[in-house]
């Protein structure tokens, strides 16, 4: 008998996570954004690392393409713990604070 094997989680930013997902650090959070320019009439991608506790840019390039924004922030970043910005559910159902 086979054993099933273990769901695949990405430890890296890609194109499916990169949105919802960024590397923690302390601190420090990096990831990739859009970005848009009036000017030119089109977003970019921005790889970036910031110091979150005072909103301060530490690093900050853009991009045309997707692929060179990931590459330059898993290059930098990959090390770091990779994180989602979806929050999960937490607490219980026996609050006595809950409604009744």
């Amino acid at each position: 008998m086979q054993t099933p094997a273990p769901e695949t989680v990405s430890k890296v930013l890609d194109s499916e996570n990169y949105s919802h997902s960024f590397y923690n650090f302390g601190d420090r959070q990096a990831g990739v954004g859009l970005v848009f320019c009036p000017n030119e009439n089109k977003f970019y991608y921005n790889a970036y690392c910031v110091e979150a506790k005072i909103l301060k840019e530490l690093f900050s390039v853009e991009y045309e393409f997707l692929q060179d924004a990931l590459a330059t922030v898993n290059s930098e970043f990959g090390q770091w713990e990779l994180k989602s910005h979806e929050k999960t559910k937490e607490g219980c159902n026996t609050c006595v604070a809950k409604p009744k």
